[in-house]
Order: C-alpha cells, then structure tokens, then sequence
C-alpha cells in the first residue's frame, strides 16, 4: 500500500518513483513500438536478456500505476495477442528516469568465480574451460557484428540522429560487440600463457 501511494504521489509531480530495472528498459521498448509480452522478450535479448515469467508480472504492475495500457488484438487462425502501449504517464516517468544516478553496475559471472578456484584443477582442463568460453564469445562478436551491420544498412540516417531510437540501439550493439571482443581476446592470451607454462 505504502508502495502504490508513493507511486501516486509520484504521478502526481513529486520525485519520479524507482522502478525496477526491468520495468525501465520495458517501458523503453514500448516507446518505440506497441508490443505483446512475447515480443517484448525477443527485443529484450539483444541488451538485456529476460524470461517470460519476468516480463509479465511486471507488465501487470506496470498496467496496474498507470504507467502502460493494453488491448486484445484479433489474429487470424491464431489465439488474439495482448499489445501493451506506454502511457503519457509512463514516458514521463520514463523521461524522469533518464539521466538521472544509475544504480552501481553489477556483474555475476559464474566462470570468473570457478577461475578463482581453477588452481585445484589440471591444466588441460583448465585450458579447455577457457577455450570452450572462447567459442562462446567468438559466437557473440559474430553476432553482434552482424547486427551492427544490419542497423548501418538499414538505418544509415537513423543511427546518426541522437533523437532517433535507432541511435540509441546502436549504441548499445556496439558496447556490446566491444565488451564481447574484449573477452574474447582476454580468453586467447590466457590460453597462450597457460600453453607457455604447460611446456615448461
């Protein structure tokens, strides 16, 4: 209760309320376009990947403060779909949001934690885990290059126009080509370095 009636206060021009995260970067997806929950999972997996049974519950809260409205749409031979639109209310909060103090970034990831415990394992395991990594995010940069290219021949003039979401989605494709480059080139000296002191 205390929740909804800050959330209220805050529709009403007080400070924007903190939603979570996942709640921002959906209402981000739906400025750009109306989407069903489906939908917006498959645009979330490029930047943040989330799971179904995280995006409709927060698609019910965010329906529920006023901050998104749906409506039931007709599909031929097909089960109707629910579309999710932001409201005038979710774009300000949205705008609120935008620029303000980001939480600290974060970042879990169960390989680093298994390499700080890899001196109990042989070497050739610990050599094979970095090159199955390595697969791994050579797989990602092929992907991402993949995706830039596409924003560049499809959206020339778009990806230059900071007022242009397609701007904004550039942006974040090639962090993320570059974070992925990055690890794999971290994964290729750490497998020639293992492989120098395995001869000696």
């Amino acid at each position: 209760m205390a929740t909804k009636k800050r959330r209220a206060a805050d529709r009403d021009g007080a400070s924007p309320s903190r939603l979570s995260n996942l709640s921002y970067q959906i209402l981000g997806v739906l400025l750009r376009e109306p989407r069903s929950g489906y939908d917006i999972v498959k645009e979330l997996h490029s930047f943040r990947p989330a799971k179904t049974s995280q995006v409709y519950p927060t698609l019910a809260e965010l329906e529920e403060e006023g901050f998104v409205t749906s409506v039931d749409v007709d599909q031929k031979g097909r089960p109707n779909k629910r579309v999710y639109s932001v409201t005038e209310t979710g774009k300000a909060i949205l705008l609120s949001w935008v620029g303000s103090e980001p939480e600290p970034p974060t970042q879990r990831d169960d390989f680093l934690t298994m390499i700080y415990s890899s001196w109990m394992k042989k070497p050739t395991e610990v050599v094979a885990m970095f090159e199955r990594r390595l697969v791994y995010f050579d797989k990602l940069v092929e992907s991402f290059e993949r995706s830039a290219a596409e924003l560049r021949a499809d959206f020339p003039q778009e990806i230059q126009d900071m007022s242009n979401w397609h701007f904004s989605r550039y942006l974040l494709v090639l962090r993320r080509l570059e974070s992925n480059r990055h690890e794999a080139n971290w994964c290729r000296s750490v497998i020639v370095m293992l492989r120098e002191r395995m001869k000696d």
